[in-house]
């Protein structure tokens, strides 16, 4: 068994192997012997060009020296917040301003909200401006007297004025800016705002002439200013109402042909007299006008008044008076009166 060096190292080897080993300057072996022959002729192998060359040398990346602010977020947060709360004061006031009819004073919404004033902080330095006291100024007399309302309340109060102002008749602006001014001023209410129209269109425009007659005799007011009066908040309502009430009644007693004085119209109020009794009261005191009349007749229309409706005393009088009367003519055949009533024409029967 021949020694080889096979393999980096010495080796026995059979005599098969052996035969197959070339040794080392022998040609090389092909295992297709002819086919180079035949190949075609390849192109020499051309180099790929790479990039261009540049002297420079590239740029050196900048590094982010920065430091990163570990409350941006929170910052950011709360810049989002604080205007969205400067946002919703500015939306609140507008919208409450454009109700007012004081768009004028957007610029100054936006101001105060922008430097961070609530609703209600930006609303006193809104009620401070020129154009806040031309639009509310009964505002600042009502807040002096401690009767401060809101501009929804007042904005009510006018509202409340131009319609009864128009469903009552009453003559175009009579009720309007300067009047809803003096009114609230002196603290009249919406409800005795409408008993002072109702009472002035009554007592101008709807109750007889002769209650109309009466009220300029007892208080000198002329009937074309008689609206004006009863909407004067000088005046108070308690005294207004009796005041018309004593016209009322004394007007009823001018429809009966009786003209009573301011004097007994006020005592016939006091006791409660209405309109339905002070008419038929008057109609009575008509029919016994003769017992005034007369040379020996000493009952006065007062008295007489007085006593029909209810006063004792002149009751009296007006009793012994018609029996004076039925004396008088109880020897002439007139109509006279016994315990049993009416006895017919002659002498009165003893």
């Amino acid at each position: 068994m021949p020694l080889i060096y096979a393999g980096g190292r010495w080796r026995n080897l059979p005599d098969s192997v052996v035969a197959n080993v070339q040794p080392f300057n022998a040609e090389p072996f092909d295992p297709f012997p002819g086919l180079e022959q035949g190949r075609a002729p390849q192109p020499a192998a051309q180099p790929m060009p790479g990039p261009a060359f540049d002297p420079k040398p590239p740029p050196t990346p900048k590094t982010d020296t920065t430091t990163t602010d570990p409350y941006a977020y929170e910052r950011e947060r709360d810049r989002i917040a604080k205007k969205a709360a400067q946002d919703q004061v500015i939306g609140t006031l507008k919208t409450a301003f454009a109700d007012y009819g004081l768009g004028s004073l957007y610029g100054q919404i936006e101001k105060w909200a922008r430097q961070n004033f609530t609703a209600d902080a930006a609303l006193l330095e809104l009620r401070k401006t020129p154009e806040y006291k031309a639009r509310f100024p009964a505002m600042q007399p009502l807040s002096s007297k401690g009767r401060g309302i809101t501009e929804a309340e007042y904005i009510s109060f006018e509202r409340s004025a131009v319609r009864l102002e128009r469903e009552y008749g009453l003559p175009a602006g009579m009720l309007g800016d300067d009047s809803v001014t003096t009114l609230l001023t002196n603290e009249v209410s919406a409800r005795e705002l409408q008993d002072r129209v109702v009472m002035a269109s009554n007592a101008s425009q709807q109750v007889p002439d002769a209650m109309r007659t009466q009220f300029t005799k007892f208080y000198g007011v002329e009937q074309g200013g008689l609206a004006a009066y009863f909407l004067d908040p000088a005046r108070a309502m308690p005294l207004l109402e009796r005041q018309y009430a004593m016209s009322n009644i004394a007007g009823q007693g001018l429809i009966q042909g009786v003209d009573t004085t301011r004097e007994i119209a006020g005592e016939l109020f006091e006791a409660g007299v209405t309109e339905a009794e002070a008419r038929r009261g008057f109609g009575q005191v008509a029919k016994d006008s003769a017992l005034t009349q007369g040379k020996n007749n000493t009952l006065t229309q007062a008295n007489l008044t007085k006593g029909t409706f209810g006063n004792q005393a002149y009751a009296d009088e007006i009793r012994r008076a018609r029996n004076a009367e039925v004396g008088q003519y109880a020897g002439g055949g007139s109509f006279v009166t016994s315990n049993e009533g009416a006895s017919g024409i002659g002498k009165s029967q003893r």
